[in-house]
Parts: structure tokens; C-alpha cells; sequence
């Protein structure tokens, strides 16, 4: 389960490249030594699953609380999930995504104001934010060795929030 990952607000304009390297070391960088590490063994089993975790803002270019950086990073995990999902589906290894939209966790480190998240709540056709066992559900089913037929795909979770 690759879920480490940091944001941040920069705009585009005003980021740095530091800054810039930074996320995507992290979020990139990072999911790509775990997953590494860790492959190997998985297809000498015959058996394994991964599953990245790529918020909704690497599929619209922006979401609650990151910058391009950071969708950007997320949206670089949905595609090394498909192209690894394509290698490594002969070994019986399995690889997916979920994006999760606004889920009640502190992503925002407490900067996201209460009328600005009220406002977001009211745009999610099911009424509410997403709960940390929304997500939670869909990873452990994808774990599961009855999902094997499942890879490649990515998973919304955000209450038709992001529907396309």
C-alpha cells in the first residue's frame, strides 16, 4: 500500500524547483523504492497486490489542498500503477489505484476554513465527506486474493464527487 505523500498549495507560478523536487521525491520517488523493494518477492510468489493511493487531484489537475507539484506527483503514481499492472500481471502480482476526494481526515494541516469545507460538502452528490473506511474498504478488497482479475484500474472514491 503505497499512502506516504506530502502537498503542498504552491501555484505553479510561485513554485521553486526545490520545492518542485521535493514533492515529487517524496510521493514519486518514494512509492517507487517501496514498491521496488518489495516486487521482486511478490513475483517470485506468484502472488501479490499493490495499491497506490493517487487522490482525485491527479485526475481533474487539483483538488482540496495541492498544487500542481503534488498532482502532478499523484497523477505520475496512476500511471506507473497501469505500466507496472502491465509487467508484472503474468507473475500474479496485481496493481491498482484509489483516489480518494475529500476524506475526513487533516490533510490540510487545519488550513482548510469551516465555510470553504461546508461549501465542498454541498458539491458531493451523496451529501457528506468521505469517511477514512470508504477507503479503507476498497484497499482491503483489492487485497484480497479473490480480486485477483483486478489490476490496472483505479478506483474513485469520492462520493460522485469527480465523476467522468
Amino acid at each position: 500500500m503505497n499512502n506516504a505523500g506530502i502537498t503542498s498549495p504552491t501555484r505553479f507560478l510561485d513554485v521553486t524547483p526545490a520545492e518542485w523536487d521535493r514533492i515529487l521525491d517524496v510521493n514519486v520517488r518514494g512509492s517507487f523504492l517501496v514498491t521496488h523493494r518489495v516486487a521482486a518477492g511478490m513475483a517470485e510468489r506468484g502472488f501479490g497486490r499493490i495499491v497506490f493511493l493517487s487522490p482525485v487531484s491527479a485526475e481533474r489537475g487539483g483538488g482540496v489542498f495541492g498544487g500542481v507539484a503534488y498532482s502532478a506527483a499523484k497523477a505520475a503514481l496512476l500511471g506507473f500503477a497501469k505500466a507496472l499492472a502491465c509487467e508484472l500481471g503474468a507473475s500474479g502480482v496485481t496493481v491498482n489505484s484509489v483516489a480518494p476526494g475529500l476524506i475526513d481526515t487533516d490533510i490540510t494541516q487545519g488550513k482548510l476554513d469551516e465555510e470553504r469545507r461546508a461549501a465542498m460538502i454541498a458539491d458531493v452528490p451523496v451529501c457528506r465527506i468521505g469517511a477514512v473506511e470508504d477507503v479503507a474498504d476498497i484497499i482491503a478488497f483489492l487485497a484480497r486474493p479473490e480480486s485477483g482479475y483486478l489490476t490496472g484500474a483505479t478506483y474513485d472514491v469520492n462520493g460522485g464527487s469527480h465523476i467522468h
